[in-house]
């Protein structure tokens, strides 16, 4: 038995502000209405919100000046110990004052957040781009936090420009490529004949989460425990299954992982994925230092099957059945100069190409053939299908975590018979945002729930074919 009787109860055991000018921290716990916290694995930093009614001007009397540490400690059913959120305060904002009480909402955010727009990097970067990544948390940011993260593919070199760290951190994510995805180029087998066919995967994610820094490719956050694409610095066990619960029936659920609610986003943008190039695209490269002039079409149905997913839809049914011709013409095309002799004093190519002449290509070369397209399309392919379920409190779910969801199947009664639960819409999910949001003002012990916004890169379950685009 846990410390509360219900999954949504807990209890802020304190809430520290430390002021600016070194003084003992203050204890403001009995000021807080509510505490909100969020993750998202497109934000390079943690941030919350408090709401925070203050009746004897305690606040008012350090006074708040921005930059404050904040130490939230919060007890509930999910953890044995109580889980500690440490950040700054950003902003104070929605100030009002009546009958001698003033409330607000204070914002925080990672500390990293704020050293990161006073800090701009000069020195020229190379290597790895994980141990770039690591350079830059440890040496410039000073971070202490923990650090989890895969290698590329490839290395990079590059002058930075005075840009501040996690702008180049998420460039570099742009451009990164899993050490174990395959890439290979072929003649073309599209209608347009005159070029060549590319194919490949690509893109890292970079963000933080309460247990640290994450720099990950997106088909390792897919993949299966087993699968060969799983890096194996990255625990993927996946949460749940967490059930919606069905009307008017005692299915028995267990309540710690019971829906109370759900909703879906937009799934479908056909002209949005057009111009993204989501379905197919052509790069044009042009190398000025040895005059080649290339053309390559990549296309997301050649690839998909080199591809982590987390549903179990096929590559085929992901563009409109009757529109499939869309795929076998690029509705975005890109074009790049190569340069492989940036880094590289050698005198013949530098280029990796056997066919440029170049017998010790540079390890710095410009590797954009690889990444340019697969990346944009690996990120688009995730936003297939969107949705945003609310379930008890569980502070240890964090952004980049999968998470098994079963929905209520909506047909009508005697089809919904033999399969409760919808095929197509539950499965696993990767999660894009996690809130937690702990209300003192509900009940005796407070409300704890969680906010999950979740996306996927493919219908169904991975123990079914999906009949997504099939019907």
């Amino acid at each position: 038995m846990g410390k509360f009787k219900s999954n949504t109860d807990f209890r802020l055991k304190s809430v520290l502000v430390f002021p600016n000018d070194g003084r003992k921290p203050f204890e403001v716990k009995q000021l807080i209405n509510s505490f909100s916290y969020v993750e998202n694995i497109l934000t390079p930093y943690i941030a919350a919100n408090m709401v925070v009614v203050d009746s004897g001007g305690l606040l008012s009397g350090l006074p708040l000046q921005g930059g404050e540490g904040v130490e939230v400690s919060v007890e509930s059913n999910s953890l044995e110990e109580p889980i500690v959120y440490k950040m700054s305060i950003w902003t104070i904002a929605n100030g009002f004052k009546r009958q001698q009480k003033q409330a607000y909402t204070i914002g925080l955010i990672s500390s990293e957040a704020l050293i990161n727009e006073v800090t701009r990097v000069n020195n020229p970067l190379s290597g790895n781009p994980e141990s770039i990544v690591v350079d830059l948390l440890r040496n410039v940011l000073k971070t202490q936090k923990e650090i989890y993260a895969e290698s590329s593919k490839f290395e990079t070199k590059f002058i930075p420009n005075r840009k501040r760290p996690f702008d180049l951190i998420t460039t570099l994510a742009l451009k990164s490529v899993s050490l174990k995805a395959s890439y290979t180029s072929t003649n073309s087998s599209n209608k347009n004949q005159s070029e060549q066919q590319i194919k490949g995967t690509g893109g890292f994610f970079f963000w933080e989460s309460v247990r640290g820094y994450n720099f990950f490719a997106v088909d390792s956050l897919c993949a299966d425990k087993d699968s060969d694409l799983k890096s194996e610095k990255l625990d993927s066990e996946p949460w749940g299954p967490y059930v919606e619960s069905i009307g008017n029936q005692d299915d028995g659920a267990d309540d710690r992982f019971v829906i109370y609610e759900s909703a879906f986003g937009s799934e479908i943008n056909l002209l949005q994925s057009l111009r993204k190039g989501k379905y197919s695209s052509m790069m044009v490269f042009f190398n000025h230092s040895t005059g080649q002039y290339e053309e390559y079409v990549y296309r997301i149905t050649d690839s998909y099957k080199t591809m982590a997913h987390l549903g179990g839809q096929e590559g085929i049914t992901l563009i409109p059945s009757n529109q499939i011709e869309l795929s076998d013409y690029p509705s975005r095309i890109m074009s790049v100069v190569l340069d492989h002799e940036s880094w590289y004093n050698g005198p013949k190519p530098a280029s990796p190409d056997p066919n440029d002449g170049g017998t010790d290509p540079t390890k710095f070369a410009d590797w954009q053939k690889f990444y340019m397209a697969q990346s944009t399309a690996r990120y688009q392919l995730l936003n297939n299908q969107q949705c945003t379920v609310v379930v008890p409190g569980n502070s240890q779910i964090c952004a980049g975590d999968k998470i098994d969801i079963r929905l209520i199947n909506k047909l009508p009664d005697n089809q919904s018979r033999k399969d409760p639960y919808d095929p197509e819409s539950s499965g696993l999910y990767l999660v894009r945002e996690v809130c937690h949001t702990y209300d003192t003002t509900s009940g005796t012990n407070g409300k704890f729930t969680t906010t999950l916004r979740l996306m996927r890169d493919s219908y169904g379950l991975k123990d079914r074919p999906s009949n997504h685009g099939t019907k």
